[in-house]
């Protein structure tokens, strides 16, 4: 199937992103004035290739790039001399604000690695292995149902101060599934199954100045659906309005102060896609290079900024992340046994929420 979708994710606001660590404020992270935040934002099937080079010349300037009017737009647009210029015209809020305020990883010119693990590189496996930490080779379908495995968003959901606050946001049905609504009771909004990213982001906007929740999923998919249809014009117009989805949340978290210091912004995608000219279109397990990926962090703590070299990570690090985000940690091995205990007693969820302050 090619319903792949997007997802917004958070990073640790501890010392270094990947330590986990919590904040030396402690239990103080739970009350209402000093509340810390956690934004997931997944664009589906995105390539890293666009997002560290910008537009590809040999998909860019062949028979792919679209009809001959279009495509000559998208080459003003998006076609510059090199690659750092090119990046920037694609991902301008990217390239020139998260760059200074966060990590970015999964650059494999700078040896830097996101990699999906589950072996399958398509939607359903990729976004369980990112919210429950690990791939689990039993969801081999984006037509599986109901997830048998708890994802980090409902175990949130299930801890004081989190209950009522996390919500969901996306275009594809399947993540009613995803996040097994009937068992989590999360609030997870979506619009069918034609992709429509900018009526997803005009319902977020006021929910977000509204409400304020603790913890936000935000799925975008038209990258995917264009690189589907071969209308490379349209992947790119796709990714750059992903970007500036990306600078109005962040300009909102900014300018709320519930918000503002207390947020972390995670932007990642389920999988890749192919890496020549002859197969981008296309992802799934006999496709190389549908399982790289990228992982884009940002928000308050951290000492490294701007890209990161020499890093191997795995998508399921995104669930870690939006745990530590708001002062926890996420333990993947207690999650694993203790679904393997929710599976076996349908009826009801284990007491388990594995994470800890």
């Amino acid at each position: 199937m090619r319903r792949h979708w997007v997802i917004l994710v958070a990073m640790s606001a501890a010392a270094s992103v990947f330590d986990h660590r919590t904040s030396d404020r402690g239990d103080t992270a739970n009350r209402a004035d000093d509340a810390r935040h956690v934004i997931v934002v997944v664009s589906d099937g995105m390539r890293w290739q666009e997002v560290f080079r910008g537009a590809d010349s040999t998909i860019l300037f062949s028979d792919q790039a679209g009809p001959a009017a279009d495509a000559d737009a998208a080459r003003r647009k998006y076609w510059r001399p090199t690659a750092t210029d090119r990046r920037a015209a694609l991902m301008p809020f990217v390239w020139g604000t998260l760059v200074r305020q966060g990590q970015l990883r999964g650059n494999r010119d700078l040896d830097s690695r996101v990699q999906v693990a589950n072996g399958l590189k398509f939607s359903y496996p990729g976004y369980n292995e990112m919210l429950t930490g690990r791939p689990d080779p039993r969801i081999d379908s984006n037509e599986h149902g109901p997830n048998p495995n708890v994802t980090i968003f409902e175990r949130l959901n299930r801890r004081p101060g989190f209950t009522g606050s996390v919500a969901v946001f996306g275009t594809w049905d399947t993540f009613q599934d995803i996040f097994n609504v009937e068992r989590s009771r999360l609030q997870v909004f979506t619009n069918g199954s034609k992709p429509h990213d900018n009526l997803v982001h005009r319902q977020v906007l006021p929910y977000v100045d509204r409400l304020a929740p603790r913890a936000l999923f935000v799925g975008f998919a038209e990258t995917d659906d264009w690189g589907h249809e071969g209308r490379y014009d349209r992947f790119l117009d796709a990714a750059h309005a992903v970007d500036g989805y990306l600078a109005d949340l962040w300009a909102a978290v900014q300018s709320n102060p519930r918000y503002r210091d207390r947020t972390t912004l995670i932007f990642t995608a389920d999988h890749g896609r192919g890496r020549l000219a002859t197969d981008w279109r296309h992802h799934g397990v006999d496709v190389a290079g549908a399982e790289e990926t990228f992982l884009i962090t940002a928000g308050p703590g951290g000492s490294m900024r701007g890209e990161v070299r020499g890093t191997n990570n795995v998508l399921g690090d995104v669930a870690l992340l939006t745990a530590a985000a708001v002062g926890l940690r996420y333990d993947r091995a207690c999650a694993a046994r203790a679904d393997g205990l929710v599976r076996r007693l349908a009826s009801a969820l284990t007491r388990a929420d594995c994470l800890s302050p």
